[in-house]
């Protein structure tokens, strides 16, 4: 600073002065600045972290179990601990304040039930009494909760609760959903729910082992939600119900998702028995293939073809699909349905078609979901911005129920999803349920894309084109969901 100043003072010192002659004129500059600063230093707090109470604490009176009023036992591990500490839970309050034989002793057994609850896990929960913090990896998440659970230590739940819902991703998310479900964490298991709806046609159904492991219920839920993401067509949902049969009949077969819907294929065409699959030794799966909807999966002939050599779905599930098929294309074809109109977002639900794609990128992408539509060529157009739908004429494939006059009646619903490394939800977006008529080749904005959105991008579409009448076919009454005329109880 002194430098600076006489440095300062040199340069600005000399001017020149009448007759060329040079004067030196002194600048004094003030102290005072300089004064202030330093007092403003001197009175500024610092910072600084040092040994904290809290980890003196746990390793004086938790690891070392210095002044120790009581020991605790459980899974033949000793823990001596104070009882002040332990009263934070109400498992041990209750405990030590009342009329109880454990009251009074020095020395407290916990007989573990819960095969969830191991020596780490009891080692974790029970040095939160002495300490604010937590670290917890996601393998141990879950014996962790048991553990907090069975302790009654509300804010460890809380915390595990947390950690679970941050890592849900492909290797956690059966055996949190179980663990939510044994346990009671309804938000975990609802995330969990989530998370498959999103990921079971993109991501479980390329790792066999996690597939293998979906229990039958959860798999029905799952298949009867209307917003299931379903990749390509609805087809594709009964596809991968062959290779999740072949993976729970045979658990120790072990390859890529390639190989396992190829061993599927081959199990179901090489079965000796010729009866039906679910009419005979596969009648504990009829429950999750009643989630089908059947309707949706006699849109093409090779596909009618598969389901017929496949022997797994009986006749008396495919005829009444099949007719309420038929029912529907000759009213489309005499004029008497022109597609819906309005129906309670709950019947559409009910009875629409679940298809979608991924887009790897934000360039064009213009594509068609293949099968029979009455009639309609649907096509949908996405070009970074905005995803259009258009009602396509092809004149080279005219026939009486394309040639049709006038507007069809669409309703329909699109949803957008990106994720993040663990395959969460971290955008999306829907139309909700909308109506729409077009013409011939008229085409509507259906959706304006955010300018932030990740790609690659998950879509789901459903589409509703036909007015859901319910024909009755000896006793059977079809509709668009069309499951087997006498579905299995859940029992």
């Amino acid at each position: 600073v002194v430098m600076g100043n006489l440095l300062k003072g040199f340069m600005g010192s000399h001017v020149m002065g009448s007759g060329g002659s040079k004067r030196k004129v002194e600048e004094v500059e003030s102290d005072d600045d300089d004064g202030m600063d330093l007092n403003s230093l001197l009175h500024t707090p610092k910072k600084r972290k040092l040994n904290s109470t809290s980890k003196y604490i746990y390793k004086t009176l938790f690891e070392d179990g210095r002044s120790s009023d009581v020991s605790v036992v459980a899974l033949g591990h000793e823990w001596n601990l104070h009882k002040v500490y332990l009263c934070q839970s109400p498992y041990f309050g209750s405990m030590f304040s009342g009329n109880w034989t454990e009251t009074n002793q020095s020395q407290i057994t916990i007989e573990i039930l819960d095969d969830n609850i191991n020596i780490d896990a009891l080692h974790l929960a029970l040095g939160q009494f002495y300490k604010d913090d937590i670290e917890v990896e996601a393998a141990q998440v879950i014996p962790l909760l048991a553990t907090s659970l069975l302790l009654q230590m509300d804010p460890l739940i809380d915390q595990c609760t947390c950690i679970m819902l941050e890592t849900i991703n492909l290797q956690t998310v059966v055996q949190y959903h179980e663990a939510a479900r044994r346990y009671g964490v309804v938000e975990v298991d609802k995330a969990c729910k989530q998370w498959l709806l999103h990921n079971l046609l993109t991501q479980v159904t390329e790792h066999p082992a996690t597939l293998r492991h979906i229990p039958p219920d959860l798999l029905y839920e799952l298949l009867s939600s209307p917003h299931l993401y379903v990749m390509q067509t609805e087809f594709s949902v009964y596809v991968m119900l062959k290779a999740w049969v072949f993976l729970r009949l045979n658990p120790s077969w072990e390859g890529s998702h390639e190989e396992a819907f190829l061993e599927a294929h081959k199990y179901f065409r090489n079965r000796t028995d010729s009866g039906w699959f679910l009419e005979e030794e596969g009648r504990e799966f009829s429950l999750v293939f009643s989630a089908l909807r059947l309707v949706y999966l006699i849109y093409h002939h090779l596909d009618v073809e598969m389901l017929y050599s496949d022997r797994i779905l009986p006749p008396s599930w495919l005829t009444p699909a099949s007719m309420h098929q038929w029912y529907n294309m000759l009213r489309i074809d005499q004029g008497k349905d022109k597609g819906p109109s309005e129906i309670s977002e709950q019947e559409f639900d009910k009875s629409c078609t679940r298809c979608g794609r991924v887009l790897a990128n934000s360039g064009q992408h213009i594509w068609r979901w293949t099968g029979y539509n009455f009639g309609l060529d649907l096509v949908m157009t996405h070009d970074g911005a905005s995803l259009r739908l258009k009602r396509n004429h092809r004149t080279e494939n005219i026939a009486s129920i394309i040639a049709q006059p006038g507007t069809r009646n669409i309703m329909y619903r699109v949803t957008v999803a990106s994720l993040d490394e663990q395959k969460q939800v971290v955008y999306t977006k829907t139309t909700g349920v909308q109506a729409a008529s077009l013409a011939k080749n008229e085409e509507i904005r259906v959706m304006l894309l955010d300018p932030e959105v990740k790609y690659p991008l998950l879509l789901s579409a459903n589409f509703l084109i036909t007015t859901n009448h319910q024909l009755t076919v000896q006793g059977a009454t079809t509709s668009a969901t069309a499951g087997p005329p006498c579905q299995p109880s859940k029992e």
